[in-house]
């Protein structure tokens, strides 16, 4: 039972529907197109003749728009005609510039707009009758305390966000219309004013090369957001939308497939190897004779198992999956004389796919067993249970125990080992404070000479006595410090003027690469301008040109109307001659007449003779 608390406020949000709006703006951009004012009467028009759209409807959706800041309305004089010098309300496109929203416009679950509460963890808002759950003081949707309460897979990050780009793909290969949202640049200012939150495959992707993705549910929200999207922008029962919810589908179930086995969902698209099927997921999966309806029992993995109903993959051929029946799973170490199952070229590869994937998980066990399958004294031993052998048919024990996993304090690692373990740990390129001996070593090392001062210097070159002062002029003739230190700071202001030059250059190049850029972009918006421009303009012409063809086209065909009719009307007060069909000069009886002598006498004789009716003299 919903429980909404007197604290809870409910804002008010848009309540214009966002198709109607978008024929609105079709309507104002059309009529601005004839230089003509977008009044009421004119988008009415145009809204009836186009959408067959009421005009009450228009009213209302017109004053919905004007209340969301979707259309704004604006006084102009009008400057044709007979409305020149006439005031008259008339409608505009909103101004790009504008505050963005910190929530959304529209309900995320039923995707419209009106009274909703806004989430106080992401910018989601829900209408009251869309929340399933109770409403505390402080309102959090379901999808935040989903990714908060957020089941985490044992997987790393860089992994988890490779098996979620193998998602992308897969999506991307099946709805290409949703690869990138908007995809026309009048699709872009429409969408930013209808849709807050904007998402798309190729962003989805994109995330997924910068690993940003945390967990499956974030990549769930983010397919969920595209859906909100196009719903709102192309309508609840578009193709677009249709394509969006299956989109979604087919995201939730490859996430599923995610949960289940992220090996098998890696292996199975990466394909590396031929023999990828033949791979041991970490744990390895269990093996069974599988048999679905009206097939014989086949070597397949059990990749889940719920209420009696095993999900398995059959080993051979393109790899299918299928739900059977726990009465239909045997054992893999039933033989094929108890499985009643002869021997086929298919059965065949299918074995040899399950020896060689059973070879590979003996060789992993092999591999983990001194290092982690280590027993401590005491500790309990289970034994294999068995392998199914090709080459006999039956069970074959390979007398190899396969010991408990333990805790790493369980496990009792030798000193090289430990030593091993700590040289790898100090050279592992993911730790980013660790630094090798020898970087620690090099700046101290390098200890300048110059730091020792004069004094120092000259108290070597006086005499022993102590009592005698040297003069300068020995001072200089036994030291050379001036030319060295003239040298050293010559050389350092060298050095200076070098590098002043090259950051002068590296700035001045700098600057006109970018003045370079700039000027390209400027050149191709002016070009995008000027084309769009002739593009109105050649389209304008086209309509027109079409126009006055339509109108030829039908007045040519009244005219060959009006003459074919006069011309039947011609023919059919003549006579015509009754053997040849030529025009009649010479009348016989009341319906046969004759264009010459000949064609009377040939006629008569025939056949008219018989039956005239002209009467004899």
């Amino acid at each position: 039972m919903l429980h909404l608390t007197s604290v809870m406020k409910v804002v008010k949000k848009r309540v214009a529907c966002p198709q109607t709006v978008q024929h609105i703006w079709e309507a104002i951009l059309y009529i601005r197109q004839q230089k003509q004012i977008p009044n009421f009467n004119r988008i009415s028009s145009y809204m009836r003749r186009k959408y067959n759209m009421k005009v009450n409807e228009l009213e209302q959706q017109l004053d919905f728009a004007v209340r969301d800041k979707l259309v704004v309305m604006k006084t102009s004089i009008g400057c044709k005609g007979s409305k020149v010098g006439v005031e008259q309300n008339g409608y505009r496109l909103p101004d790009d510039t504008g505050e963005p929203d910190s929530h959304d416009w529209f309900c995320f679950e039923c995707h419209r707009g009106g009274e909703v509460l806004q989430c106080s963890s992401c910018h989601r808002v829900y209408h009251t009758i869309c929340i399933k759950e109770d409403i505390s003081d402080k309102f959090v949707c379901g999808i935040c305390k989903t990714l908060k309460n957020k089941d985490l897979m044992k997987i790393k990050k860089e992994d988890l966000n490779t098996l979620l780009s193998y998602t992308c793909l897969r999506l991307k290969e099946k709805t290409r219309e949703l690869h990138k949202m908007p995809q026309t640049e009048e699709d872009r200012w429409k969408q930013s004013h209808l849709i807050h939150t904007k998402m798309d495959l190729i962003s989805m992707e994109e995330k997924t090369r910068l690993h940003s993705y945390k967990s499956l549910e974030e990549f769930e929200t983010d397919a969920q957001n595209i859906v909100h999207n196009v719903v709102i922008y192309y309508g609840v029962n578009s193709i677009m939308a249709d394509v969006a919810r299956q989109m979604l589908r087919d995201c939730i179930y490859d996430l599923g497939e995610i949960r289940q086995c992220k090996d098998c969902y890696r292996m199975s698209n990466e394909k590396l190897e031929k023999l990828w099927f033949c791979q041991p997921c970490n744990p390895p999966h269990e093996l069974v004779w599988a048999r679905q309806k009206g097939f014989l029992y086949w070597p397949a993995k059990v990749i889940k198992q719920e209420n009696g109903i095993y999900d398995v993959r059959f080993f051979g051929g393109y790899h299918q999956r299928a739900k059977v029946e726990v009465e239909n799973i045997k054992p893999i170490n039933t033989s094929l004389q108890q499985l009643s199952v002869k021997r086929t070229a298919s059965l065949n590869k299918a074995l040899d796919e399950l020896k060689r994937h059973q070879e590979m998980v003996e060789k992993q066990n092999r591999v983990l067993r001194p290092s982690r399958l280590i027993p401590r004294s005491g500790a309990r031993v289970r034994k294999h249970s068995g392998m199914f052998c090709v080459g006999c048919e039956s069970t074959e024990p390979h007398g190899e125990s396969r010991y408990e996993h333990h805790n790493s304090e369980d496990e009792v690692p030798s000193s090289s080992s430990q030593k091993m373990a700590k040289i790898q740990e100090a050279a592992s390129p993911d730790d980013n404070n660790v630094v090798s001996s020898s970087s620690q070593e090099s700046p101290l090392a390098k200890v300048s000479v110059c730091t020792q001062t004069p004094k120092k210097l000259l108290s070597g070159l006086l005499p022993k006595g102590g009592s005698e002062k040297p003069d300068s002029k020995s001072l200089c003739e036994s030291c050379a410090c001036s030319n060295k230190y003239s040298k050293l700071f010559k050389d350092f202001k060298e050095r200076l003027e070098n590098d002043y030059k090259e950051e002068k250059d590296r700035a001045v190049q700098e600057l006109a690469d970018k003045l370079q850029a700039d000027y390209e972009k400027e050149k191709q918006t002016s070009i995008r301008q000027a084309f769009e421009k002739l593009q109105r303009e050649v389209e304008k012409t086209r309509q027109k040109t079409e126009e006055q063809l339509h109108l030829k086209h039908e007045q040519e065909i009244r005219q060959l109307v009006e003459q074919h009719e006069k011309e039947v009307s011609e023919i059919k007060k003549k006579q015509w001659c009754y053997n040849c069909e030529a025009e009649a000069i010479y009348h016989c009886c009341w319906n046969v007449s004759y264009c010459s002598l000949d064609c009377q006498q040939i006629h008569w004789h025939k056949e008219h003779k018989r039956t005239c009716r002209r009467k004899r003299q």
